[in-house]
């Protein structure tokens, strides 16, 4: 055995290295992986004080560092149609007491990690979604029976990220005697991460920017 050690020491000295390689690779592999899931963005969006629409609507940022919030865009969909809508600027009808917490007329600004903020309740964001989707100011009752279910959609800045993070999460209504509950379509809010939708997400912003 010892002979066959010393006239294959080096076969064998190479094995080790590979094998040390091999094993220094997995756990550069787990530190990337560590590392990436802890600074990648993070934000959510929740409903808060009950079921009806006039529950508030709270976006927290749940990311290691701070996040400055662009946009906020509303998906309205009735059984035959969809409508798109920035809600980020407070439309002077809509009642918000306290905006921000600097107390502008804005839901965009800056958000730390851990924090949460009220973005004012859901009936005033679809209100305002209404109003700036629609040929006529006037909101009637037949036009917010038609809605099925809406879509919010938070636009933020990372960091050094050159392109926009962002999240959304669909809610569906529920009808019964002229009042709506609204319950969330999915457990948690959905990341958008991937590089195509936040390119996407850039040319929506520069197009929200340019009208």
């Amino acid at each position: 055995m010892i002979e066959w050690i010393k006239s294959n020491h080096e076969m064998i000295s190479i094995a080790i290295s590979g094998a040390m390689l091999i094993v220094w690779i997995g756990y550069l592999q787990i530190l990337v992986r560590s590392y990436v899931r802890q600074t990648r963005p993070k934000i959510l969006i929740n409903r808060g004080g009950g079921a009806t629409l006039d529950a508030p609507c709270l976006v927290s940022n749940m990311s290691s560092d701070a996040i400055y919030v662009q946009s906020i865009i509303v998906v309205l969909e009735t059984a035959d149609e969809r409508r798109m809508c920035p809600v980020t600027e407070l439309d002077g009808i809509e009642e918000w007491e306290e905006p921000t917490d600097l107390n502008l007329r804005t839901r965009q600004g800056p958000l730390d990690a851990g924090k949460v903020r009220n973005m004012g309740t859901f009936r005033g964001i679809i209100e305002h979604a209404l109003r700036a989707s629609s040929q006529t100011p006037e909101l009637g009752t037949d036009q917010w029976e038609r809605l099925k279910r809406f879509d919010v959609r938070v636009i933020a800045t990372y960091g050094s990220e050159d392109l926009p993070v962002g999240a959304n999460r669909w809610f569906k209504l529920s009808w019964e005697g002229g009042n709506a509950t609204m319950r969330p379509e999915t457990a948690d809010t959905v990341q958008i991460r991937s590089h195509r939708e936040r390119r996407k997400i850039a040319k929506m912003l520069n197009a929200e920017v340019q009208e």
